[in-house]
């Protein structure tokens, strides 16, 4: 059998134990690495992930297996993060968006400052000829 059907067969054999550990620290690495949680709070998920993820290392029987698992769900986790970028890009849902202020508390549209003028680039003059 090659180490790949070895692995897929030791996800087959996984205990409760084995399955909670590795929702922890799958879990806990999405949580350390985006922005859903202030950063006390990502230093704590990422501790939760690694010492999870020594846990479900040590809990296998075999420890490379168990690495290499977590890394294909590392790598699983880049990979959606990335597809999910490129199309949010494709669909341009990443312009930032500026709500407009209102002017000394008036919320009226008139009190409203004018939206920002695009930008133009400037003239190019043609050189004089002597």
């Amino acid at each position: 059998m090659s180490v790949l059907g070895e692995v897929l067969n030791s996800l087959r054999l996984m205990t409760q134990l084995q399955l909670l550990l590795a929702f922890l620290a799958c879990t806990g690495y999405a949580l350390a690495q985006g922005k859903l949680i202030p950063a006390k709070g990502r230093r704590v998920a990422g501790s939760v992930a690694f010492v999870a993820a020594v846990g479900f290392a040590f809990e296998s029987t075999e420890w490379m297996h168990a690495a290499m698992l977590l890394a294909f769900a590392v790598a699983g986790l880049g990979l959606f993060v990335a597809t999910t970028w490129l199309i949010s890009r494709a669909l341009g849902l990443t312009a930032r968006r500026v709500a407009p202020v209102a002017v000394d508390g008036d919320t009226s549209p008139a009190a409203l400052p004018p939206p920002p003028r695009p930008r133009t680039p400037p003239s190019r003059k043609r050189p004089a000829h002597i």
